[in-house]
């Protein structure tokens, strides 16, 4: 039989957010499925494993392995505000966390709610919350980041971002969610401009889009915990 290198990630930092969503995906798509299949799964995907190879593991490699993968995904992810990664050139590139995330514009606060609801789209939401930083002060937490254009740029690249990193930006997000929300309809220009440019039915379906975020991102979480409990 083969011999078989087997390559387990020690920390979460160490796996990338694209194939989170791919576990994540098969874990939605697949809801009456048995600890069997998502543990193959689970060393398929973050171990880069072949359904025969892990066939031909030994009982006892396979479940210390599912284990540790599972400990894994119950670390604490933390709001990290910079990284560096590569980006399309190759070369490496600085991304900041907004630095001021209770003064983003409607635009982005609505690609938010959009996209990090959804595990498919998470790093879309990723490339909202995260971009180059072009200017650093004295202080490291001192920082301007690029102007938001839109997710395309980067979401790409920000598929191979840590996903501890990811996933503590998305609970950050989500704690200020409703504090945020607050704010945003509270401010009079923003008030001005929604009566000035939106209909009655686009406001209803606005606000019902932003106050729902919370509960799409909750479903997601048990979704998420559930999963790995089953491990």
């Amino acid at each position: 039989m083969e011999n078989v290198k087997l390559k387990l990630p020690t920390k979460l930092s160490a796996i990338k957010l694209k194939d989170f969503q791919k576990y994540m995906s098969i874990v939605e798509n697949n809801p009456d499925a048995d600890r069997n299949f998502l543990e193959i799964k689970l060393m398929e995907i973050f171990c880069g494993l072949k359904y025969k190879n892990i066939e031909g593991l030994p009982f006892g490699i396979f479940e210390d392995s599912v284990i540790l993968l599972n400990s894994l995904f119950q670390s604490k992810t933390p709001l990290v505000r910079r990284f560096i990664m590569k980006g399309i050139d190759g070369a490496e590139v600085e991304f900041g966390f907004i630095p001021n995330l209770d003064k983003i514009t409607m635009g982005e606060y609505i690609d938010l709610t959009n996209y990090i609801g959804d595990i498919k789209t998470m790093h879309k939401a990723m490339a909202v919350l995260f971009r180059p930083i072009h200017e650093s002060y004295r202080h490291r937490q001192n920082y301007r980041v690029s102007s938001y254009k839109g997710t395309e740029e980067y979401s790409e690249i920000l598929k191979d971002m840590p996903v501890d990193i990811a996933l503590g930006a998305k609970v950050f997000f989500w704690t200020l969610g409703s504090k945020l929300l607050k704010i945003m309809l509270s401010s009079l220009p923003l008030q001005e401009e929604l009566q000035a440019t939106l209909s009655e039915e686009e406001k209803k379906d606005l606000i019902a889009s932003m106050r729902g975020i919370k509960n799409s991102m909750l479903l997601q979480e048990v979704q998420h915990y559930e999963s790995m409990k089953l491990l």
